[in-house]
Formats: structure tokens, C-alpha cells, sequence
């Protein structure tokens, strides 16, 4: 897998875009594939699949929106935009998940660039964080992005300043979302045609 120039994008057998509700059943098969050390440093505790399901039927609501990596159909790394409800607070949580055999390739870099983007356009500008103390690769990819970390024993809270939207942001995120949403549309009309749902 190799990136591109455009700082971030990761090119090469997969793609990452936002998913839609009806790709939720992508998003909670990659839960369900996370061991149980990737659960708990996501989680900050010990999970079982029953949790996983239920909170993949939640994920897709008003307040939050997911980014996916997505490679041969299935979704390897996700990151989780929540709190888009209150727009008062101007606050969001980011949160992050990437199968183990598919870390170390930059996913949870441009993964976070995306989140950040769309934190902006909508008018987010604190985003936080929460990590488990041990969780070196999410405190140094908080760190990469200029976050405020604070925490003890426990967790360990980043605190990140996202900036105001911009034409070049808002524009960004529309071309993304159509290239997502036309992939998905691809995808519901090959299931619709496929020979299982033809007539004889």
C-alpha cells in the first residue's frame, strides 16, 4: 500500500470514505473481527460481541457519522465522529478502531484528517479524544495533530482545536461524500441484479 502526495490519502488496494446507514452491517462485521486487546484500548474496557452489535445499530444516528477504510469489500479501519446533535456545545468525540493486521500503514492518520474535516464543516471546534494510558500509537497520533493531552491512571483525554470551516474544506467533504455515496449505490444495484435476486 502506498500514499499518495496529497497529505494523508491512502491509495493503493483500498479506499477511505464516510459510510452510510445501510452499510452498517460492514462497520459491525469489523467490530466483531477486532481481538480483544483492540476492544479494549476502543472501548477502554472488555467487550463482548452482544455490546459490539448494539452499538453498531446505534453508531448511524443523528449525532455521529463514520470513516471507513474499506479493502475488498470489507471495513479494516474506522473512525467515529459523535456528538453532532448538540450544536450548541460546538464539542464532538472522536474514536478510532483499526484491525491489527492492518496497522502500522498510516489508517488512523488519514483516518483522523478526515474526522477533523468534517468536525470543521460542521462547526465542531473542540474535538475530543480518550484513550487508555497504555495506548502509545493513539497518544502519538494525538500528539501528530497537536492535541492537548491530559490523564492519569485511568485514561488519557486529548483535546483538539479543529478550526473553522473553509471553502476548500466544505468542498472537500461534498466530493468525498458523492464518490462514497455512488460507490454504495454501485454496490445496492449489483446485489439488486445479482442472479439470486432475478427472476427465473
Amino acid at each position: 500500500m502506498a500514499r499518495s502526495k496529497k497529505a494523508g490519502i491512502v491509495t493503493g488496494q483500498g479506499e477511505i470514505r464516510r459510510l452510510w446507514p445501510a452499510e452498517r452491517d460492514l462497520f459491525k462485521a469489523h467490530l466483531l473481527r477486532l481481538d480483544a486487546v483492540t476492544r479494549r484500548e476502543r472501548f477502554g474496557t472488555a467487550v463482548n460481541d452482544e455490546f459490539l452489535e448494539n452499538y453498531a445499530v446505534t453508531t448511524f444516528g443523528v449525532g455521529g457519522l463514520v470513516y471507513a477504510y474499506i479493502e475488498a469489500g470489507e471495513v479494516r479501519g474506522a473512525a467515529e465522529l459523535r456528538g453532532l446533535e448538540d450544536i450548541v456545545a460546538q464539542t464532538g468525540e472522536a474514536a478510532f478502531s483499526v484491525e491489527k493486521a492492518w496497522r502500522r500503514r498510516g489508517l488512523g492518520e488519514t483516518l483522523f484528517s478526515r474526522l477533523i474535516m468534517a468536525a470543521r464543516n460542521r462547526g465542531i471546534g473542540t474535538l475530543y479524544m480518550t484513550c487508555l494510558p497504555e495506548n502509545v500509537a493513539m497518544r502519538r497520533l494525538a500528539r501528530k495533530f497537536e492535541a492537548d493531552l491530559v490523564g492519569g491512571y485511568a485514561d488519557v483525554e486529548g483535546v483538539i482545536a479543529t478550526g473553522g470551516p473553509t471553502p476548500f474544506t466544505v468542498l472537500d467533504e461534498a466530493l468525498d461524500n458523492a464518490k462514497g455515496f455512488a460507490t454504495l449505490a454501485l454496490s445496492l444495484q449489483r446485489q439488486f441484479w445479482s442472479p439470486a435476486f432475478r427472476w427465473a
